[in-house]
């Protein structure tokens, strides 16, 4: 079966790469042509009429903000340096994913494709998909073929659609052959918010794949820096989270090996080029510990079992992570805080591996036989 797969633009996001990557897998695994439909990533410049006004608002506000102000010529500077910045990623997307582009999705035609896989990730979030209708497949209303959502994620236990918004998307989830999604709450907002009672939970692609196939990536790598030592992977920093780095650094006494995306637009362009994705895998496949705020820092931390601490992300939402470690057992490794008084021991000991292991398992036999049945229909 030809399929295309929905999802957020593959730009530099880690996870975001990755999920796309494990599902277009497994669907070849499982014997269809799929492929993922990838948008280019954008900042258009301000129309000729109106960019004097922006750009002197903005010239303002960092002169009565300073560093916190916005930075004047935004989109010059990302047209200019974007290509450098994500020339590492970009190469394991052509190699290993190999998107097909388009700059909208009315450019795909009915006839290519016998089905539409919309996921993973949070690819039913408004703010960061773009036209959220056509997370819901509004390009492709009237066509004949199957529709599937797999592990979509709306990012947070807060609906950020407008009313018209949840009406057509409501509407257009009406037509869907089966209705997966990543997180717990999801069903919830599903069934409250968009009158599907037939959604259900699902992994992430990225735990659909075994842990080896991530483990040779990572071998594949020359240089293993974080080799033993305690890993951080921080998308927000905040005084909190690096009080807990802080803490376990103190605790473990490992050297701290740092993954978090470098977001100084001060420093040279050379040091702002996000590294390869298999040394970002090597990282967390070496790591005598991890610390992370992230969703997928927390899948793989599963994956190649690496004791871990997952510190609460709000501005990401935190339906995400809850979910995730609730499903596995590992709830009580996520935290806001330290107790300075807390010795560590819990954190730094190993999970029962075996027992995440047989969860992953059973998720895994669930989560294939949803999308069997789903593009059968």
């Amino acid at each position: 079966m030809r399929i295309a797969i929905v999802t957020l633009p593959l730009h530099t996001n880690y996870g975001g790469i990755l999920q796309a990557y494990a599902l277009k897998t497994y669907l070849e695994s499982m014997g269809h042509q799929a492929t993922v439909l990838d948008r280019e990533v954008k900042m258009p410049l301000p129309a000729l009429w109106k960019a004097p006004f922006v750009y002197a608002k903005r010239a303002l506000q960092c002169l009565t903000k300073g560093a916190a102000g916005p930075e004047v010529f935004r989109e010059i500077r990302f047209r200019r340096e974007f290509p450098a910045v994500s020339a590492n990623t970009q190469r394991f997307v052509d190699e290993m994913i190999a998107p097909r582009m388009i700059k909208r999705f009315k450019d795909v035609r009915e006839d290519e494709y016998d089905a539409f896989i919309v996921g993973s990730d949070q690819v039913w979030r408004p703010r960061y998909f773009g036209r959220i209708e056509d997370a819901f497949l509004d390009f492709a209303r009237d066509w004949d073929v199957l529709r599937v959502a797999y592990a979509a994620s709306f990012g947070t236990d807060q609906l950020e659609y407008e009313y018209m918004q949840v009406q057509e998307c409501a509407s257009l989830l009406e037509k869907f052959n089966g209705v997966s999604v990543r997180e717990d709450v999801g069903v919830q907002m599903c069934q409250e918010w968009f009158d599907c009672e037939t959604a259900v939970q699902v992994l992430d692609p990225v735990m659909l794949v075994d842990a080896s196939v991530y483990k040779a990536m990572a071998a594949s790598v020359k240089e293993h820096p974080a080799e033993g030592k305690l890993v951080t992977y921080i998308l927000d920093k905040s005084k909190e989270k690096a009080n807990v780095l802080d803490f376990m650094v103190r605790v473990s006494g490992l050297q701290v090996h740092d993954l978090s995306p470098v977001t100084e637009r001060s420093l040279p362009l050379a040091e702002r080029v996000v590294p390869p994705l298999e040394a970002w895998l090597a990282g967390f496949a070496d790591a005598g510990f991890v610390v992370t705020d992230s969703f997928h820092g927390c899948v793989l931390s599963i994956l190649l079992h690496k004791p871990f601490v997952a510190v609460g992300n709000s501005m990401r939402g935190m339906a995400r992570l809850q979910s995730l470690l609730v499903r596995f057992g590992l709830d009580m490794r996520l935290v806001h805080g330290i107790d300075p008084e807390d010795d560590g021991e819990f954190f730094l000991s190993q999970p029962d591996w075996d027992a995440v292991d047989a969860v992953l398992a059973e998720e895994r036999i669930k989560s294939g036989s949803f999308l069997s049945e789903a593009l059968r229909k």
